[in-house]
């Protein structure tokens, strides 16, 4: 469905996707979808076909929640519960062990410029970048959090280890947030291959630069392959001009839109390689 509010085209984006220099296979897998305002990352465990499937099979799922407007945007949180059993239902079938994903999702409001959920489960990431500060959004599952401590002060062994992702059964959970999006934010989503290679400075650096979001996406993950490349690397990018105003149009499509979005895809989506 082709929404007024973003024929208005008042933001951009861009996504980039690589599989780093030590890793023969790309297990992140992502859907960059500006004409559904739906972008979300995903960042496969269990190993080559095993964390292929389950990126993919995540991000399959949360497209689901963008093929038709969303009353309440926290609706979308539902489709994250539906990865998850899907996941662990496949592994559990298989025999697969470990097999699993982590998610970070940002949804905008078809009816609301300044209105947009942010969700996450794992590692992966959420930073936006606004007044000259880079801010990260979102909370890692990790060992390390929930100790408190930094990475680097745990053995080796647990460094990295996550404590929730979707794929994990019924511990798992979906953390949301709210946004509320201001003229010329930039946001940035990425796994880990972005955020354990980059420093900050560096993320900053380049969501700060002229490019455009597609240029923008494309320089973290070349810079990721720069600072060692250890790891996949994925990131989409997404930046805002001045919100346009609610029309009548836009009031009225609200209006009448449905309660559940339809559970089928859409033609805007963008696959990556490990699709």
């Amino acid at each position: 469905m082709a929404f007024e509010l973003f024929k208005k085209k008042y933001f951009s984006a861009g996504a980039c996707t690589d599989p780093g220099l030590l890793r023969p296979d790309n297990q992140d897998a992502y859907r960059c979808c500006p004409g559904s305002g739906f972008f979300v990352v995903s960042d496969g465990m269990g190993g080559g076909e095993e964390g292929a499937r389950a990126s993919a099979m995540a991000v399959r799922e949360l497209r689901k929640a963008a093929v038709a407007p969303l009353k309440e945007l926290s609706r979308a949180v539902g489709f994250a519960y539906r990865a998850n059993a899907a996941i662990a239902g496949f592994a559990a079938e298989h025999g697969l062990r470990g097999m699993g994903a982590t998610l970070v999702g940002l949804l905008l409001s078809p009816f609301d410029p300044a209105a947009a959920l942010l969700f996450s489960a794992g590692d992966s990431r959420c930073y936006r970048l606004r007044g000259g500060a880079l801010t990260p959004l979102t909370r890692d599952h990790t060992v390390a959090e929930a100790m408190g401590v930094a990475e680097e002060k745990l053995a080796r062994h647990l460094r990295g280890v996550l404590t929730n992702a979707a794929g994990c059964g019924a511990g798992f959970f979906v953390e949301e947030r709210r946004l509320e999006i201001a003229a010329h934010d930039r946001y940035l989503i990425c796994t880990d291959g972005i955020h354990r290679q980059l420093p900050e400075s560096g993320m900053k650096e380049i969501l700060s630069s002229a490019d455009g979001a597609d240029g923008k996406a494309r320089a973290l993950v070349a810079a990721s392959l720069k600072y060692g490349g250890a790891d996949n690397a994925t990131a989409i990018v997404i930046e805002f001009g001045e919100l346009p105003e609610i029309t009548g149009e836009i009031r009225r499509e609200e209006a009448e839109c449905r309660d559940m979005p339809e559970e089928e895809e859409s033609d805007d989506a963008v696959t990556p390689p490990t699709e």
